[in-house]
This record gives C-alpha cells, sequence and structure tokens, in this order.
C-alpha cells in the first residue's frame, strides 16, 4: 500500500516490517511485511488503531507500534501468533516522536502534539511494564531520528520551529544529555544507522526540498 511515514519500520527476524503511515485516506492501521529471501510483500494483522507519525522498535523478539496520530496507546506484534495485543501507553499523546531499543530497554524522545515540541524522555522496562520519566532532551523536537552509538542514544535533527542541525545524545547510565558536533545540513525526518564506527545521516528535508545527500559522524 502506498503510503509515507518516517518511523514504524523495523527489521524483525530477517524480515522488514512496515507500520500505519499516511497518505490518500489518512492514517492507516495496516502492517506489512517484506521477505528479502522471496522478494515479496504480505499483509500482517492490522493494527487496533490508525496511527501516522507511530513510533516503532523491537523489544525481546516482538514489535512495538507507539503512540501516533495524537495518540498515547501501544500495541505490541508477536509475529510467532499475528496478533496484536495492547501495550502500557504512554502517559502523554505524542505524534512523530521516535523510539529506539538500548540494553533491552525500550525508549521514546520528542515528538509533539497540539502544535507544541515535547523534550520528554520515556523509558519502557519490560520486567516492570512500565514507563519510567529520565531527563529531558535539551532541545524540544519532532521528526528527529534515533541511532545507538558509543554507548549512548544519538538524537538527531528534526524541527524545534524551524529546521534544525542539532545534534544531543543520552547516556542511560548517568540520566544525562550532552551536545554533539551539529550536522552540516539542516534534517527534519531523517533517516540515520551506524556502520563501520560512524553515524551516518541520510535524506530528510531542509526546510526547501527533501534531501538525497547523506552526511557521517566520526
Amino acid at each position: 500500500v502506498a503510503r509515507y511515514a518516517y518511523d514504524g519500520v523495523e527489521v524483525l527476524n530477517g524480515k522488514i516490517y512496515f507500520l500505519g503511515g499516511s497518505g490518500g485516506s489518512g492514517a492507516k492501521n495496516i502492517a506489512e511485511r517484506y521477505d528479502p529471501v522471496t522478494n515479496t510483500w504480505e499483509t500482517i494483522a492490522p493494527m487496533s488503531v490508525a496511527r501516522s507519525g507511530v513510533s516503532s522498535a523491537v523489544l525481546m523478539g516482538k514489535l512495538y507500534a507507539i503512540a501516533g496520530a495524537g495518540g498515547a496507546s501501544v500495541e505490541i506484534y508477536d509475529p510467532s501468533t499475528d496478533v496484536w495485543t495492547t501495550g502500557p501507553a504512554l502517559p502523554h499523546t505524542v505524534n512523530s516522536g521516535c523510539a529506539i531499543v538500548a540494553n533491552e530497554k525500550l525508549y521514546h524522545i520528542g515528538g509533539w502534539h497540539n502544535s507544541q515540541n515535547f523534550k520528554f524522555v520515556h523509558m519502557l522496562d519490560p520486567s516492570t511494564n512500565s514507563w519510567a520519566k529520565l531527563a529531558d532532551m535539551p532541545t524540544a523536537r519532532h521528526g528527529l531520528k534515533l541511532a545507538w552509538f558509543d554507548n549512548r542514544i544519538w538524537a538527531v535533527g528534526g524541527y524545534d520551529g524551524s529546521y534544525i542541525n542539532i545534534v544531543e545524545s543520552f547516556d542511560p547510565s548517568s540520566n544525562s544529555w550532552r551536545t554533539e558536533a551539529s550536522m552540516t545540513t539542516k534534517r527534519n525526518r531523517p533517516f540515520a544507522f551506524v556502520a563501520s564506527g560512524k553515524i551516518f545521516v541520510a535524506g530528510g528535508n531542509d526546510g526547501s526540498s527533501n534531501l538525497n545527500s547523506i552526511e557521517a559522524y566520526d
């Protein structure tokens, strides 16, 4: 199904999952899965809630769909049963935040609602199945992307009222943030990944056009 999203795409058991998104009639509750071995897509069980601006992550072999479209609810997908179950909701409604798993815990950072950008950081501990609030990110924003690098969570780019090239990193062990070197380009809703000991950031929008450029941090 043709649609767009900047998060909601995850790898689980060697397959690529695409959750929710938006396009055409608006927010989608659909979920699709790609198998690179057979080069085919298949439709899996839909979420109970349509989610544009959804955040996603894989934790303990299950797929988490977090908030989106102004909601706070969480759904968890079990690939062995093709069933979604209800997870612990975030303490606030949020759209276009970002999620990442580090040290077997799930972190949700940033986002916005009612034109207000958020700097909130919440951690989901599967042992308690509840969210805990951690130290705020210095720059409130949405459309950021997260990467796990050098034992820190790096928050890259986004939108805080303007398109930004800001990079900040979070140390879960000390519950503290620090400012990192800014990107060379302002990027809202970019993609980020780690390879060869560097952080790569690709695409996004700089306020005037969509970008095809890539930059790397050493």
